[in-house]
């Protein structure tokens, strides 16, 4: 794409705060940056007082959160006059960009329809598999993302289930919907893009990885690189959001099990109380560190000083922690098959199944055995470059000229805003 455009990004993340989706959003956001191109972001307030940029807009959310922590923001008509006159000062806006399927990104949907822009549509949620597991109230939470969702971007007829439980076709029903309204779609993986298009979505579908910022990775790669550990007891480190699905306490009852090893905990979140509880119950003082919420560069350089990342999460659809460990050649202990697209081959071990004994088992295996651990630093250096997001921008670049360039589409979901 040549000429220089402006990208209207609409996200339920404010870039203020930590996560996987706002390195992955942030590092998305600069690189086109970098290019010439503008980016202004839509997102809820970021709590406290963390400040916005100037080329942020921020709506406004509910006084209460959802399960997961994330702010509330309704589609409503305060929010509508907002973007419209967020557009009309800083327009033109050549596409709009979501990159979430909540409040803000529906905002964007309709946003977009409303203004006959192009919509690409960022899907990478496995909602399905987190309600599923890991809500406290299954049916009534697939059941009111459902019909709120489908009140703001209805979908016509009744898409393919793929084999699914009545929470499943619940959960993947609003998916389905955002997609469906949007011009083009991206996913990070192709398991993704698999599963997106077994459920109905006849959008174009485009395999786009996340990326790491490029001058983040050069700045931290600009100390010397940390051996494996031969002697002391095998340094393990996790890190993400302390959220049931991301399973934290799952990490610290392997490291219980493990004696020959520590375990280095990096994040908050809704659970950081039972983790210091975990903590303080098992005895682990000693072998267990909390860190709390760090920025991104320090979490890369804690990569270069451990001997593997213990990824406990099952319903990741790529994880940006996956994608930093590969970058500075951290070998991954992991469960989830579907990962296994982006762990390069020999670069990481996954374990039998999600339980914690199968966990403990191969981690004691990489204790006894630290040579394994140097052949898949050795293997994840043929891939570290492949994170950076200069490696990938061309081609979210390519998907926003086709989505300019192409006829609209017609049918899916359609956005009626009457009365609402």
């Amino acid at each position: 794409m040549g000429d220089s455009v402006h990208v209207a990004i609409f996200t339920d993340f404010h870039p203020a705060t930590l996560g996987g989706v706002q390195t992955a959003m942030r590092s998305l956001r600069d690189g086109l940056r970098r290019l010439g191109h503008r980016v202004t972001v839509f997102c809820p307030p970021a709590p406290g007082s963390a400040p916005s940029d100037a080329e942020t807009v921020v709506l406004g959310a509910l006084p209460v959160a959802m399960s997961n922590g994330l702010p509330v923001v309704l589609p409503t008509r305060a929010t509508r006059r907002r973007i419209d006159a967020a557009f009309a000062e800083r327009g033109p806006i050549d596409i709009v960009h979501a990159l979430t399927t909540y409040g803000c990104g529906i905002s964007g949907i309709r946003a977009a329809r409303r203004h006959g822009i192009p919509i690409v549509q960022t899907m990478q949620s496995r909602d399905d598999t987190v309600i599923a597991q890991y809500s406290p109230a299954p049916y009534l939470s697939a059941l009111t993302m459902r019909l709120v969702h489908g009140w703001f971007v209805p979908l016509r007829g009744r898409p393919p289930s793929d084999g699914d439980d009545r929470i499943a076709r619940l959960a993947w029903r609003p998916l389905i919907a955002q997609a469906q309204a949007a011009d083009r779609v991206i996913v990070p993986t192709r398991h993704f893009a698999r599963r997106v298009a077994a459920h109905g979505v006849d959008r174009p579908i485009h395999v786009v990885s996340n990326g790491i910022d490029d001058e983040l990775l050069d700045r931290v790669r600009g100390a010397e690189d940390e051996a494996t550990n031969t002697d002391g007891p095998l340094r393990a480190l996790w890190c993400g959001r302390l959220s049931a699905e991301k399973r934290p306490l799952e990490a610290i009852e392997v490291a219980r099990l493990v004696e020959d090893c520590t375990l280095d905990v990096y994040g908050g979140g809704p659970l950081a109380d039972r983790v210091r509880s975990a903590v303080a119950e098992a005895d682990l003082g000693g072998r267990v560190r909390l860190h709390g919420e760090v920025g991104q560069d320090d979490c890369l350089r804690a990569m270069r000083g451990h001997d593997v990342l213990l990824l406990t999460s099952d319903c990741d659809t790529q994880g940006m922690v996956l994608l930093e460990a590969m970058a500075m050649g951290l070998p991954v202990l992991y469960c989830d098959p579907e990962l296994s697209e982006t762990v390069p081959a020999d670069g990481g071990v996954r374990a039998r199944d999600r339980s914690v004994e199968s966990f403990a088992t191969e981690l004691k295996a990489l204790a006894r055995n630290r040579i394994s651990l140097h052949s898949m630093r050795g293997a994840l250096a043929e891939h570290a470059d492949e994170p950076r997001q200069s490696r990938h921008i061309e081609a979210i670049l390519s998907v926003y000229a086709e989505a300019l360039d192409a006829p609209k589409l017609s049918g899916g979901a359609r956005c009626d805003e009457r009365n609402r």
